[in-house]
């Protein structure tokens, strides 16, 4: 093979037979390596441009856009007797969500198992691959055209290399995690990674990644989540980026001085005449129905950032993870992260409770099965006071 970083075939799959066939065989496989490329640079959803498979003995390039029905790829995706395995996946799941109406089950992701390893958490997926298993990727393709067809060789090679060395990466990492008793770990994040994207799809709650919400009061707050709502609903309907429709500071603006007049929307930056002509009037409509809504009905006040005494005392907690992370090879970012600490901070600052099990027992919400052991103590000894 003329490319020194492949050491399998490669097999363009673009008709629904062999697709068929192909997902037929696979469903004998305990384990698929898979990847996608998409394209997101002027629309809501991606646009899938290729799927990748390898099965350990080939790697299978899948076009989604000459094949119409995927129906044998969802299924192998939701066929729980398969591990599927993605790196970062995220992105991959929208993807997925987007093209198939489906996320894959029995998901292991190589970020998540990596940050077990001892690689660190944020590493990039070529950098992994390089500490793991001492190969150098090519990164000219990472933001080229990948709807254009045909697909140049280049292209070709740099998606089968990404997903062959996926394989090899999990097989690696699979090992590893054996070896140090954290394979249920990993296997309980990536569930957890799973059913935080479920929860996370409905457009109820998009108001509260609104960075400057904490200012506002409960009944602001229900103008925010009404504009906030309707602008997610609008992006989705004529696929384009949120902030096309309307910019986040112009719903905070809105929400802030909550006007009664469209004229009164020319007074907030970002929004044009255009706008006003098209959007203005279900704007105005919306901030209304919302400052008569029932207060009870209210969101909740978003959480204010900690203060400077607060933020000293997280950074306690964050020493006492960092130390347990340094001595157990995990990376920190995975054992918490930092809403985690500013929630405990929020419970726990200036408490009052000296008792070290009652703490132990109000730590239980904040960490699941595998952490527990390794965290609650070192957390309540820093609310306790002896760190």
């Amino acid at each position: 093979m003329s490319n020194p970083l492949l050491s399998q075939p490669i097999h363009w799959v673009e008709n629904y037979a062999e697709l068929a066939e192909l997902c037929a065989k696979w469903r004998a496989c305990k384990m698929l390596a898979v990847d996608t490329e998409f394209m997101r640079t002027q629309t809501y959803y991606p646009i899938a441009a290729l799927l990748q498979v390898n099965d350990g003995e080939a790697n299978y390039l899948i076009d989604p856009k000459a094949i119409e029905d995927l129906s044998p790829f969802t299924g192998l995706l939701t066929d729980a007797n398969i591990l599927k395995v993605l790196h970062s996946c995220s992105e991959d799941l929208e993807v997925f969500q987007r093209l198939l109406n489906v996320v894959p089950v029995n998901l292991f992701d190589t970020q998540v198992a990596a940050a077990l390893c001892g690689f660190g958490f944020s590493v990039g997926y070529g950098n992994l691959v390089k500490a793991a298993l001492g190969k150098e990727l090519p990164k000219s393709e990472t933001r080229s055209d990948w709807l254009q067809r045909p697909l140049s060789k280049a292209q070709v090679e740099y998606a089968a290399v990404d997903v062959e060395d996926l394989y090899q990466l999990a097989n690696y990492l699979i090992l590893k995690l054996k070896t140090d008793n954290r394979l249920f770990w990993a296997t309980e994040e990536c569930a957890s990674l799973l059913q935080n994207y479920a929860n996370n799809q409905g457009d109820e709650n998009c108001y509260t990644r609104i960075k400057q919400g904490w200012r506002l009061n409960r009944p602001k707050m229900a103008i925010l989540k009404s504009l906030a709502v309707w602008r997610e609903q609008r992006a989705q309907k004529r696929d384009i980026p949120r902030n096309r429709v309307i910019k986040e500071h112009s719903l905070m603006d809105i929400a802030m001085v909550a006007p009664e007049h469209v004229s009164q929307l020319r007074k907030f930056e970002g929004i044009s005449e255009r706008m006003i002509r098209s959007d203005g009037d279900e704007l105005i409509a919306l901030v209304e129905a919302a400052k008569n809504s029932d207060p009870e009905s209210f969101p909740p006040l978003m959480d204010k950032p900690l203060t400077s005494s607060e933020n000293k005392w997280a950074k306690k907690l964050r020493a006492a993870v960092v130390r347990i992370g340094e001595e157990k090879n995990i990376a920190p970012e995975l054992l918490m992260k930092k809403r985690g600490y500013e929630a405990i901070t929020r419970h726990f600052f200036e408490q009052q409770n000296d008792d070290l099990e009652y703490i132990q027992e109000q730590l239980e919400p904040y960490l699941n099965s595998w952490r527990r052991a390794l965290l609650q103590e070192p957390l309540a000894n820093v609310i306790y006071g002896e760190e």
